[in-house]
């Protein structure tokens, strides 16, 4: 599958020398990006890296900053949400020389800060898109928005579950089966 901000960089343009590299999302990627990470809106993506091999050349060191302006839904609400998205990153991809099949990388205690060289090559637009999305606020709230006060956490065999303070008194229609399973 296609990524939907492809900016391809092949490995014979880095060198031990940094490779600084500006990306920006169109529209049209921008609109399939949000898609992806399930957004209203993503009205701008950019970034700045700095690609170069290290470590002998056997591997390539992306440094980078990825910077955007997107709206997300309230997890409370669901009303539109602004955010403004400010990320610095680093990461090493290796080994170059010899691409792994998928899972059959060895890594040793040294490489634990290590990336395997995708399958697909380097793709700059895919590796901001990942990072774009980790600097995502994971729970957004409306100005205002909060949990309704007659809702309360019930702990059911370890999980937690909402429900409301009536329910919560309720009793469970599955208890008694719950103990036929145990046996069983």
């Amino acid at each position: 599958m296609e990524p939907e901000f492809s900016r391809p960089l092949a490995l014979d343009r880095i060198g031990s020398s940094a490779l600084i590299q500006t990306l920006e999302a169109s529209p049209d990627e921008r609109v399939a990006l949000a898609a992806r990470f399930d957004l209203p809106a993503l009205n701008r993506l950019t970034a700045r890296l700095s690609v170069r091999r290290v470590r002998g050349g056997k591997y390539v060191g992306v440094t980078g900053h990825v910077s955007g302006d997107a709206v997300q839904a309230c997890v409370i609400s669901l009303e539109p949400v602004p955010v403004l998205v400010e990320s610095d990153f680093a990461l090493v991809l290796g080994p170059i020389d010899a691409a792994p099949e998928r899972g059959e990388i060895e890594l040793t205690g040294e490489d634990d800060e290590l990336e395997p060289w995708p399958e697909e090559g380097l793709d700059l637009g895919e590796i901001t898109a990942q990072y774009f999305s980790l600097a995502l606020p994971p729970y957004p709230r409306a100005e205002g928005a909060a949990v309704p006060e007659d809702y309360t956490v019930v702990e059911e065999e370890g999980e937690g579950n909402f429900a409301t303070k009536e329910e919560s008194d309720k009793p469970n229609p599955f208890a008694s089966l719950a103990g036929l399973a145990k046996k069983g």
